[in-house]
């Protein structure tokens, strides 16, 4: 058994199966609420079923954030197990998530001196997240302290990348970059745009395509530019689009040297602004840190 408990939360869009091969914890990144009622994302409501209230009322799908109390309750349980845990959680650029479970695992400490918990701020989301994680996780396998794992996981995450490609501006309103009638208006001309994740873990615009198979080249050639070699591990993470993942992951195949290629769910707790049709790629090249 590994020394170090790697967890994180939902939006690493790590699939289940996938999680428990690698002995990976992942926890809810915020509840859902939808209409009054109150779901916990990938338990008692899929992806699938998610993007299904989002295209039904997206006014009425809301989030609510983990309290620390959650995050306490979590490190107890793991803590009967494992005396060292890294969570390697969303950008904090974007959730109050890191500061939430950082807060938890200091009062924690006190009822229990001998538990480690590290907290890292992944500085990013979805499929690039979830890259970081599995070698976290792949480096707590082989043995490694939590300094040595937190180490791997620090140098894979500079050297991974997040790319984005929303289908529609329709649901960007929920976000508050736009209002809702702007987005309206930008989701009738079919502007699809390009978002990348900086290196604050900020999502910035990039670019736009009207033609979802120019979105998919511009991806190519943003992978291309931003990673300097053909060999390259991918997290493809979609927002309810199973057959737009799998056609661009063929193209991938056919433009690089795909040392790994998962396909996974986009997080809902993301996807609510981004909207059905969204499609996030992380990549990074192998950088021979595990054995």
């Amino acid at each position: 058994m590994s020394k170090v408990l790697v967890m994180t939360d939902t939006v690493a869009c790590i699939p289940n199966k996938l999680a428990e091969e690698h002995h990976i914890k992942i926890v809810p990144a915020a509840n859902i609420i939808f209409d009054g009622k109150s779901y916990i994302e990938g338990i008692t409501i899929s992806a699938t079923e998610s993007y299904g209230l989002i295209k039904k009322d997206p006014d009425k799908f809301l989030t609510s954030a983990m309290t620390p109390g959650y995050f306490i309750d979590e490190y107890r349980k793991l803590s009967t197990a494992f005396q060292d845990i890294l969570f390697i959680i969303l950008s904090s650029a974007l959730s109050a998530g890191f500061k939430t479970a950082s807060l938890a695992a200091e009062s924690f400490q006190k009822e229990s001196p001998q538990t480690n918990i590290r907290v890292m701020d992944s500085r990013t989301v979805a499929g690039a997240q979830g890259l970081v994680v599995l070698a976290a996780a792949k480096a707590a396998a082989q043995g490694m302290n939590l300094e040595q794992v937190a180490t791997v996981a620090e140098k894979v995450r500079q050297k991974t990348v997040g790319l984005m490609l929303l289908d529609t501006l329709r649901y960007v309103y929920r976000t508050g970059r736009m209002s809702k009638e702007e987005a309206s208006k930008a989701a009738a001309l079919n502007i699809k745009p390009l978002n990348r994740v900086n290196d604050e873990g900020l999502v910035e615009f990039v670019d736009s395509v009207t033609e979802r198979e120019d979105g998919f080249k511009k991806l190519i050639e943003l992978i291309q530019k931003e990673a300097g070699t053909d060999a390259l591990h991918f997290l493809i993470s979609h927002a309810a689009a199973p057959e737009m993942a799998e056609t661009f992951s063929e193209l991938l195949k056919q433009e690089f040297d795909c040392l790994s290629l998962i396909i996974s769910d986009y997080s809902p707790v993301m996807g609510y602004g981004a909207g059905p049709g969204a499609l996030f790629v992380g990549f990074h090249p192998e950088l021979g840190l595990l054995k």
